[in-house]
């Protein structure tokens, strides 16, 4: 799945020029049929027409998944603005996936790895409406993310001599890890409105901190002593909070004392 990802990336961005009508032909019929296979493998799930947990189901939703990955991908063809045009609808689906999938860590962190990837390259062209539904799509994802993993993941770090093994333990939570990276470049945002005209769209500096403070608020049960030991998500994890408590002190001063003590103590 993830190979004809990058096949679709490739193919969007190949026929991408406006004035190519073939061209043209090929990434409309592409976009159409993803779109076509995920509404109805959306609507079979809500219809409970399909068991999540049938097999059939698991790689359908996999495969959905990494071809929207693939998509949010393609921020180098002509005119990437199609691309929030067309995944924008899509973002709340996606996210409810989480609902019926939050117990398989490979669906999962394709999720997360498709909310991040999105967030990073498409972030900065996005309109309020789009940005604002990104924020909502991924303050769900998190949410449904959190119930299931920060109540029954047990995490972990064994001491080990291998510089090899440390690595192949620390890349098995890649999940928490895209999850800290999504809020890092949804924090992005509130900077980039700052360097463009007034009034274009802005999306509010309050509207962009809620959402971190609230990602936040999902992931830091996770953030445990034993997942801190492993270099890039500590890192990840401290870069995040200290930059949102230089930045933002005032917004610190007024998160509820649970979620204040919890960033204090880690």
């Amino acid at each position: 799945y993830v190979d004809r990802a990058r096949v679709l990336t490739a193919l969007l961005v190949g026929t991408s020029q406006t004035e190519d009508v073939k061209g043209a032909a090929i990434l409309g019929g592409c976009l159409s049929a993803i779109d076509a296979s995920f509404s109805g493998f959306v609507q079979a799930l809500s219809n409970k027409q399909v068991r999540p947990d049938d097999i059939n189901a698991q790689e359908m939703a996999c495969l959905c998944v990494e071809m929207y990955g693939g998509i949010a991908r393609a921020s180098e063809m002509c005119q990437p603005e199609r691309i929030p045009q067309f995944l924008t609808p899509s973002l709340n689906p996606l996210s409810g996936l989480m609902t019926f999938y939050s117990q398989d860590l490979v669906i999962c962190e394709s999720l997360l790895r498709f909310f991040r990837d999105y967030a990073e390259l498409f972030v900065p062209m996005l309109t309020r409406e789009q940005c604002l539904a990104l924020f909502s799509a991924s303050a769900e994802l998190l949410k449904g993310y959190s119930a299931h993993h920060c109540s029954s993941r047990v995490i972990k770090h064994c001491v080990k001599s291998s510089a090899q093994a440390d690595l192949e333990e620390e890349q098995s939570y890649n999940d928490v890890l895209c999850a800290l990276q999504l809020l890092i470049h949804l924090g992005t945002k509130d900077f980039i409105d700052v360097c463009t005209i007034e009034g274009a769209g802005q999306v509010e500096s309050s509207q962009v901190t809620d959402v971190i403070f609230f990602g936040l608020q999902q992931i830091l049960p996770l953030m445990t002593s034993g997942l801190l030991q492993f270099p890039t998500l500590c890192t990840q994890y401290f870069s995040l909070v200290g930059f949102m408590m230089d930045t933002y002190p005032e917004k610190v001063c007024t998160l509820p004392f649970d979620l204040f003590n919890a960033l204090l103590e880690s």
